[in-house]
């Protein structure tokens, strides 16, 4: 059986909105991040975006591909497509949220600012990395949107891999930048779900 994706332009349209505006969100703060490098912006990225680009690229690819390859894993339920959707744009509205309130040091390469100090409104109150909370809640919509098991979890493999990564550097470039401020912020703070982890 194919995903729903495949089989109605209904849903293969919504989903292509949707990845549509991920990409639109995604090129602007790239963009934006270009005209910031003029201002003393210091990238320190350690190829995690090259990292990130890669495991998404491929979750993506996979979660396009699988449900045709391997259609017994088909999930047929048009609630399980419906929810991804909405997932989807939680993640997306959570991922800005969390880029408005940073403000100027939000960045989709780890960076520094001269001036830069701990942000701790918003969601950043409670977790470290909102805007990888939201490509989470985000890309787990997408794999149910797949409407196949074997799908969602490859996706989400690839995922937390590339962001595993990513956190794993930017945490330790911020501890070297910001020093004490934000080895206590850490200890307050949980990386992705509040009060949990």
């Amino acid at each position: 059986m194919q995903p729903l994706f495949a089989q109605h332009l209904l849903f293969r349209t919504v989903v292509l909105v949707a990845y549509g505006l991920w990409a639109v969100m995604e090129v602007t703060l790239l963009i934006r991040q270009l005209l910031l490098l003029h201002t003393g912006l210091q990238l320190r990225d350690k190829g995690s975006r090259v990292v990130v680009a890669m495991t998404i690229g491929l979750g993506i690819l996979l979660c396009w591909e699988l449900p045709r390859a391997v259609p017994v894993a088909t999930i047929p339920s048009v609630f399980v497509f419906w929810s991804g959707i909405a997932l989807v744009y939680a993640g997306l509205a959570f991922r800005l949220w969390a880029v408005i309130v940073l403000g100027r040091y939000f960045t989709p390469s780890v960076a520094v600012a001269a001036a830069q100090h701990v942000v701790e409104r918003g969601p950043y109150k409670f977790i470290r990395h909102p805007g990888y909370t939201g490509l989470l809640l985000m890309f787990l919509g997408f794999g149910l949107c797949s409407t196949n098991w074997l799908s969602l979890l490859a996706l989400m493999g690839c995922v937390l891999t590339g962001l595993g990564y990513r956190i794993f550097v930017e945490e330790r470039v911020l501890q070297e930048h910001m020093g004490q401020h934000y080895k206590e912020y850490m200890q307050r703070t949980k990386r992705l779900i509040p009060f949990i982890f």
